[in-house]
This record gives structure tokens, C-alpha cells and sequence, in this order.
């Protein structure tokens, strides 16, 4: 079987996870392999193929459904690990049977560490947030905006908007010309800390990133997508924003709405406050991403690190 080790992670996976009931089933997709499923499940080949009383571990099929080691009716798979004092990654992983890689992947940790007081989550996310990557140019000696957006299938306007371009202004041998914006900042003169997982004294968990700012700072779209507006009595005003790159975003707690509808990456979208729960604390965004089709919130704290400079 010809596989791609991004196929699962693309694939439209259907899992059924029901951990209250201590079980977990994964149906088995085109261009899956029992090595990528067991090492997304956090756990080995021979753990999965004996789950299953498989004959060839080498032999799986589209449709076919496999139980993982949390399918058992006589203990319940505890679904988060809440961090203590003193914890290391490694022991955590080795405590509930799951690999480190599982934990690094599916909770966003970027340093190898582990923070007590957070909480982490056990079970494994089957499509992780890999921020989109932007496209430049280098100009050479010679070229125009014409011939490089020629080359680039791209016409002069889309290059002049990207990159501020003035009239009459030349390029110079050496420029770097953006072509395509990555993924931006959401709220570029913000501060933030990894609390992703905290959990707070009412026993819920923080799925997302505060970032802070003067109140009014720009809030901008990290993708292109479309936006809906929304207002509630714990989000204040929010916004939901489904990316072109499959990952759903989430902010709270804005002063006040911008762009909506089909918006461009570096949009601005709205403005920081306190809306909601969040009346007397600091001006903040909330902001969550959840990759794929799931509910569950993925960690982001690396790609802000990288991209709030």
C-alpha cells in the first residue's frame, strides 16, 4: 500500500472516542497504515494488531474498524492528566501507556516542558495545527512587477496591494516581494504566556491563548476565510472565523467588531477589550484554534511565538 505520511492526517477521519464509557474505535481510511495509526494513537503496532487479533499486522482495509487500548468495558481511560509539581513529560507519557510524541503533538508543547497546574490531554488529536507559510520573491536584476506576476500567475494589482507598492516607485535588485501571506499575528502589538491548559478555580480548562493589549488594538484575520460575528453573555463580542487552511478560529471578549464575512489574512477584524466575563480584567483576546472538523481546541502558542515578533 502507497502511503503518505500526511494521508491521515488529511483524510477525513471518522472516530468515534467515548471515553466516559471506557472505549474508542477508529474506522480505518484510504492510505491508512497501522504503524501511522498506531503512533497517532500513542501507542504500538502490537498493541493494536493483538486489540484486534490481526493475523498480518502489514494488512488493513478502508472500512474496517479497529479498537485501540482505550476500548475496554472494565476500566475507563482517564481523558487528561492534570500536571503536578515536580512531573516530567517523559513520566506522565510512561504513566498513562502513551508516548511523548502523542502528548508533544496533541497539546502544543514547544519546549519539551511541562507546567504544573495545567492539564493535559490524553487523547490524540488525529489533525494537529500547522500554521500556513506565506510566499515571497527575490527580485533579480531586470524585473518588473509585470514579469513576476507573470511568472507567478498573479496580475500586477494582487502584487502592488500585497506589498504597499506606491506609483512610480521602482524595485530594487535584492527586494523581497510577498506573494502570498502566511499566517499573521492576530494582534500584533499583544503579549501572551503559554497558558493554554490552565485550570482555572471553577475546574475549567483554558483551551486557548490569552493575548494582551491596549485596549482598541487591532485584532487581524490569521487566515483568509470567512468570518461570523457573534455576541454572548460569557464571549462578549466573538468572532468565529473558518480558515482556508481547514482550522477553525476563535476570539472573545473584543470592544468592537470589524471585517466579517470573506476576509484576507491581515484584515482587520476587530478591536481588544473586556466584553463578557471579562468586564475588570485586563484588555485581552481569547483566541482558540481548532484544526480539522473536531471540537477540540488545539494549542497555538507556537505558531504565535513564531509569527509575534
Amino acid at each position: 500500500m502507497s502511503v503518505h505520511k500526511t494521508s491521515l492526517l488529511r483524510t477525513v477521519v471518522v472516530v468515534v472516542l467515548i471515553w466516559a464509557s471506557g472505549s474508542a474505535a477508529y474506522t480505518v481510511q484510504p492510505g491508512d497504515t497501522l504503524s501511522e495509526i498506531a503512533n497517532h494513537l500513542g501507542t504500538s503496532v502490537s498493541n493494536v494488531a493483538a486489540l484486534n487479533e490481526l493475523a498480518n499486522s502489514n494488512v488493513i482495509y478502508p472500512g474496517q474498524t479497529l479498537q485501540t487500548p482505550g476500548d475496554t468495558s472494565s476500566a475507563t481511560r482517564e481523558a487528561s492528566h492534570l500536571v503536578l509539581a515536580g512531573e516530567t513529560l517523559s513520566g506522565i507519557a510512561a504513566s498513562h501507556g502513551v508516548s511523548e510524541e502523542m502528548l508533544i503533538a496533541t497539546n502544543g508543547i514547544v519546549d519539551g516542558r511541562v507546567i504544573a497546574g495545567t492539564s493535559l490531554s490524553l487523547e490524540p488529536m488525529l489533525a494537529h495545527f500547522r500554521p500556513a507559510t506565506g510566499r515571497t520573491h527575490l527580485v533579480g536584476d531586470g524585473e518588473t512587477i509585470g514579469s513576476i506576476a507573470s511568472d507567478h500567475d498573479m496580475t500586477v494589482g494582487q502584487i502592488v496591494a500585497l506589498n504597499h507598492i506606491h506609483d512610480g516607485v521602482a524595485l530594487r535588485p535584492g527586494e523581497v516581494l510577498v506573494l502570498a501571506r502566511g499566517w499573521q499575528c492576530p494582534v500584533p502589538r499583544g503579549t501572551f504566556s503559554n497558558d493554554f491548559g490552565w485550570v482555572k478555580a471553577s475546574g475549567r480548562v483554558h483551551n486557548g491563548i490569552d493575548i494582551y493589549a491596549p485596549a482598541g488594538s487591532d485584532i487581524l484575520a490569521p487566515v483568509t476565510g470567512h468570518l461570523h460575528q457573534a455576541r454572548g453573555p460569557a464571549g462578549g463580542l466573538q468572532f468565529s472565523l473558518r480558515g482556508v487552511d481547514g482550522v477553525t478560529y476563535f476570539g472573545s471578549h473584543m470592544a468592537t467588531f470589524g471585517a466579517s464575512g470573506d476576509v484576507a489574512a491581515g484584515d482587520i477584524i476587530g478591536t481588544v477589550g473586556t466584553s463578557g466575563n471579562a468586564a475588570g480584567t485586563s484588555a485581552h483576546l481569547h483566541f482558540e484554534v481548532h484544526p480539522g472538523h473536531g471540537d477540540r481546541a488545539a494549542n497555538p502558542y507556537g505558531a504565535l511565538k513564531a509569527t509575534c515578533r
